[in-house]
């Protein structure tokens, strides 16, 4: 298997995450759901700050973030 096709399968598997955690989340009550998609939010922000990672796979933390902003905006939208 090779990296790109590692990436890809790690990619594949956080998006379908990505469409549970809506469903899930969709099936709460909205003050349930503000709270959920605030706490999401302030995690995103969290991330997005610079932290020190020697030897980490820059393009791989790249789509791990694309992936997280995503669902950032697809869960705001359900509040």
């Amino acid at each position: 298997m090779t990296t790109q096709t590692t990436i890809q399968s790690i990619l594949g598997m956080i998006h379908a995450q990505e469409l549970l955690t809506i469903s899930l989340i969709r099936s709460l009550p909205p003050d349930v759901r503000r709270t959920v998609v605030d706490d999401f939010q302030a995690q995103v922000e969290r991330s997005e700050q610079p932290h020190p990672s020697p030897g980490s796979d820059r393009d791989a933390a790249q789509a791990f973030k694309a992936h997280i902003r995503k669902l950032s905006i697809l869960l705001a939208s359900l509040s």
